[in-house]
């Protein structure tokens, strides 16, 4: 259970005049402050301020009072007394709201304060007292300008108190209440031109508390640790409340505004603050509101959003104050509620609420314990008693997780007030763990009748699970919003109209019908997800149907795809640049090919001739004629053009070389890509086929439909889907501990129906079957078999080989359970049984407290075949034997965990039945011979791997030493690894040893 609320008990009871100003609260409750160390304070005690009567201090943990500081009964306090203890005393404060003799104009601005010295070092020997003498501690009385709210104290300013104003402004005082260090008024909005005559706003506030930065929402980026928070809550118009955040400056010596915010709560009550999630609730109108405080990272600037919407009919929040007397003058105050509920944070996002609950004509005083991250109810109480529609509540939580409830009830001219203690312990809240409270949270929040024919489950999840802003989905941006919405929609609306059908007996009246539409529904969805796999993908589902056919009928083979060969893709790039490589040589050596071309066809001159011949043919050129000079300008023209014929098919020849390649490299880029795809598909292929995704909704119901009971508490068989509850068990799809099933579980509801085939089953595949549920169908299989072969001896010659009987009725698909209706009734071998218990998860502890019901007698049977197992791994070899395939016999741990499990139980009755000695001792020899085994194998390792060992442990020493030097060997490890180098021993190199302990 995430909370746990245990039942409430009585502190104390009180009784005192009426205080309507007070809206009938005639005690308040807080925690005292502590100013000195954890290890000398103490959690559990309580400061009680009672109207008319003074301020008490309760010890919780042995229900005592142990200090009083009395009042005249004509006094009564606004709010709660607040206490800080020091180590050397005690100062009590409180804030006076009436009293005889003060006048009207100070009522609420007066401060008594008790400085008690004799009380810090007798705690102790107080405490053990039953009854305790008032305190003689002398009264204190200060008077201030403003009226006061609340007064704080706090272990951070252990010389200061801080004053909550009804206006909403703060106030720092000093311990002694002699000095006022500062007062920062409520911070109001700039005017503008128009309402720079109107009147001043008036500024009311209605609650407030302090917390510490460490360990909040506050990020330290914002605000230091350890400095003082003050929440202060105003109502500034009819339908707004205002939530300020300031902090102590103790550098200025004053207040600071961390934020402000505006939030709609028109007739807020009950408000209530998660100091380490930033949560902060209240109630109004039949609702419980909760916003999530968030501090920018930039600016540090506070923001709320609204995360839940919570209807809680029946709750009567407050009233109007009682009438005043004729001819009286009309009352001032403004905060003139009563206050019938409250709500205080518990942490781990829990939230407790007390108050008086209306359900139908009956009003009961109730405390409830909700989830507000999901909105579900986690516990309740009801407070035993008769009370009036005019009774006030409120809540405190001390530090050592113990719940303080006030009741105060009207009688007459007097209220009696009672003071309840709740211990709880809470965890943190899971999904699932929600999800499991879901029925009892529907009636609680108004909604009545089936879940199916009022959509009770699906209104709860879509108006619980998210926040009411965001219509029941996660935020994201619009678009992705809106297309999941319609994708939730449509599968809601889908699973609904399966399950009308399912759990309606005019639909499927029939064990056919019903496994007609549930297998109808099961094939959608599971094309659904086969569709969804292949998307992701990116495949064509019959092509990866005939992949999957192919690799089962060849083997798989080097694949050609278009006699291109696939290189991976470092290959591939080497290769292109390879390739553009190439492709510049080719081009250089055109370009080449193209200048030795301008060379002479008969040689007359060369390029490549020397100096001398160069000059010679200079000579030649001089000598020349004109006509023979028109000649060579003829043959020149002659070459020009075959050097341009040459290259331009040089060109040519580049440019269909160029496209060549592309065409290759494109083909290439195709083969990558159908290879690419076919591998996926290989990979689809080789894929098992995805389970569907169901509810846990749509499974509890479809459960409670085949595990049904008729009217006298006996299994239903005339309707039994037993096709349906093995697809169920087989893949997986819900537990032992469905709640469709009962408190029993799927096990023994199995077991009752003599559905033995499916126990089987399911000790394979549900995992969370108890210990204790393992061992009543052990007994149960253990007398079946006696009572058959009591009845029958040729049953017992058949038994002898069971387990291939029962293994062949487990199912290897959902389709191959067509003829199980004869075999799945027939009781299962005990040693078959037994084995499919041993090998199930299990503890090791519960299965303890579990083996205790064997009696002596069939605790003889097991073991009997506990022996005959250990006895056949003997003659087979023992542990070292490699089993084939023919033996089926447990793994040898197995056994022996579980015959010692055996014998730790029972030893008592081991020792006193003499007929079950011969069957230990034939255990203890076998087992004896695999311990000599055991033992032999150690002495022989153990020397080969002693040296490695030892070396191993000295090369880690001598690593951690440098590591703690900063990498930088000392004096010692040099020398001495110097010296193993002068005697010649190496040092060990980095070994992996594990040494072997049997």
């Amino acid at each position: 259970m995430p909370v746990t609320l245990e039942d409430p008990f009585q502190l104390a009871s009180f009784s005192s005049t009426t205080h309507h100003h007070q809206h009938h609260k005639a005690v308040s409750c807080s925690p005292e402050k502590e100013a000195r160390s954890a290890e000398d304070g103490e959690d559990n005690l309580l400061v009680v301020a009672v109207q008319g009567e003074g301020v008490q201090l309760f010890n919780t943990a042995d229900q005592k009072c142990i200090l009083s500081y009395s009042s005249p009964p004509g006094y009564s306090f606004t709010g709660s007394a607040q206490t800080l203890h020091k180590a050397t005393h005690r100062n009590v404060y409180a804030v006076v709201a009436k009293g005889t003799d003060i006048p009207t104009k100070e009522e609420g601005k007066v401060i008594w304060m008790w400085k008690d010295e004799s009380s810090a070092d007798k705690d102790t020997d107080m405490s053990e007292d039953t009854v305790v003498t008032p305190s003689t501690a002398r009264k204190n009385v200060q008077k201030f300008d403003r009226k006061i709210h609340q007064l704080f104290v706090s272990s951070l300013l252990p010389s200061h108190v801080i004053l909550t104003n009804t206006d909403g402004s703060l106030s720092l005082v000093t311990e002694d209440l002699k000095r006022v260090v500062n007062t920062k008024d409520h911070p109001t909005p700039p005017k503008s031109k128009k309402d720079k005559n109107s009147k001043p706003q008036i500024v009311n506030t209605t609650w407030a508390t302090t917390f510490n930065t460490t360990g909040s929402w506050i990020p330290v980026s914002a605000l230091a640790r350890n400095t003082l928070i003050i929440l202060t809550v105003t109502e500034s118009s009819a339908d707004k409340i205002t939530v300020t955040f300031s902090y102590v400056n103790e550098e200025h010596r004053g207040f600071s505004t961390f934020g402000h915010i505006d939030i709609e709560g028109a007739g807020a009550l009950g408000f209530a603050f998660d100091i380490k999630s930033g949560q902060f609730s209240f109630m109004t109108a039949g609702q419980l509101k909760v916003y999530q405080f968030a501090v920018s990272q930039g600016d540090h600037i506070v923001s709320a959003t609204e995360s839940l919407t919570l209807p809680l009919p029946g709750y009567v929040l407050s009233s109007a104050a009682s009438p005043s007397k004729k001819g009286a003058k009309a009352s001032s105050e403004t905060d003139s509620k009563i206050q019938r509920t409250d709500s205080i944070a518990l942490g781990d996002n829990y939230l407790a609420v007390a108050g008086n609950h209306k359900t139908g004509d009956k009003s009961e005083l109730t405390l409830t314990v909700w989830d507000i991250k999901y909105g579900t109810l986690q516990a309740k109480h009801i407070i035993p008693g008769n009370f009036a529609q005019d009774t006030t509540c409120s809540l405190t939580v001390l530090p050592d997780s113990v719940l303080v409830l006030t009741i105060s009830a009207l009688a007459g001219t007097s209220i009696k007030s009672d003071i309840y203690l709740c211990p709880f312990y809470s965890e943190p809240m899971s999904l699932l763990g929600a999800m499991g409270k879901m029925m009892d949270t529907a009636p609680f929040i108004g909604l009545q009748g089936p879940a199916l024919s009022q959509d009770a489950y699906t209104a709860t999840t879509t108006a619980l699970l998210a926040p009411s802003n965001i219509g029941g989905t996660v935020k994201v941006s619009a678009l992705a919003a809106t297309h999941l919405k319609k994708q939730v929609d449509l599968a809601m609306s889908i699973e609904q109209e399966t399950l009308k059908k399912l759990s309606s007996e005019s639909s499927t009246p029939t064990v056919a019908a019903f496994e007609k539409v549930f297998f109808a529904n099961i094939e959608r969805l599971s094309q659904e997800a086969i569709d969804d796999m292949m998307a992701r993908y990116g495949v064509d589902q019959e092509k990866a149907r005939n992949v999957a056919n192919t690799v089962v009928d060849n083997k798989p083979e080097a694949m050609e795809v278009d006699s291109v060969p696939v290189k991976t893709t470092e290959e591939e790039s080497s290769k292109k640049k390879s390739k553009k490589k190439a492709a510049k040589a080719a081009k250089a050596a055109a370009v080449k090919e193209a200048e030795k071309a301008k060379e002479p066809v008969d040689g007359s001159s060369s390029e490549s001739s020397s100096d001398e011949d160069d000059d010679g043919d200079e000579e030649e050129v001089i000598m020349l004629s004109s006509d023979e000079e028109h000649d060579d300008e003829g043959d020149k023209d002659v070459e020009d053009e075959e050097y341009k014929q040459r290259e331009e098919q040089e060109r040519a020849s580049l440019e269909a070389h160029m496209e060549k390649m592309k065409g290759w490299l494109k083909t290439e880029e195709e083969a990558i890509k159908n290879q690419k795809l076919h591998r996926r598909e290989q990979r689809v292929a080789r894929k098992a086929a995805p389970r569907p995704e169901l509810s846990h909704h749509f499974l509890t119901t479809v459960v409670g439909r085949c595990f049904r009971r008729l009217p006298n508490g006996q299994p239903d068989m005339t309707f039994w889907p037993e096709m349906v509850v093995r697809y169920l068990i087989f893949n997986q799809l819900v537990g032992n501990s469905n709640p469709g099933a009962g408190q029993s579980g799927i096990a023994l509801e199995l077991m009752e129906r003599e559905q033995w085939s499916l126990i089987e089953l399911a000790l394979q595949k549900l995992h969370d079957i108890p210990e204790l549920d393992m061992i009543t169908m052990l007994k149960q299989v253990i007398g079946l078999n006696k009572n058959k072969h009591h009845h029958s001896t040729s049953s017992s010659e058949t038994s002898t080989s069971p387990s291939k009987s029962t293994a062949s009725s487990l199912p290897s698909s959902t389709s191959t359970s067509t003829a199980t209706s004869t075999s799945s009734t027939s009781v299962p071998d005990i040693s078959h049984f037994l084995h499919l218990i041993m090998a199930a998860p299990r503890n090791e502890v519960f299965m303890q407290q579990a083996v205790k019901r064997l009696n002596v007698e069939e605790l003889s049977i097991v073991l009997e075949i506990l022996k005959d197992w250990i006895c056949s791994w003997s003659e087979l070899g023992g542990i070292g034997h490699s089993k084939s395939g023919s033996v089926k016999l447990p793994n040898y741990s197995l056994m022996v965990e579980f015959t010692t499990v055996l014998m730790d139980v029972h030893f008592p009755s081991l020792i006193m039945s003499p007929h079950l000695h011969p069957l230990l001792k034939a255990i203890q020899g076998s087992i004896q011979r695999e311990t000599e085994v055991s033992n032999q194998l150690e002495q022989t390792l153990r020397g080969p791997l002693g040296l490695f060992d030892r070396k191993h442990k000295d090369m880690i020493r001598r690593k951690k030493a440098a590591r703690l030097n900063g990498g930088v060997p000392t004096a010692s490890s040099f020398m001495a690894e110097k010296k193993k180098k002068r005697e010649g021993d190496t040092v060990a190199s980095d070994y992996v040893v594990e040494i072997i302990h049997l």
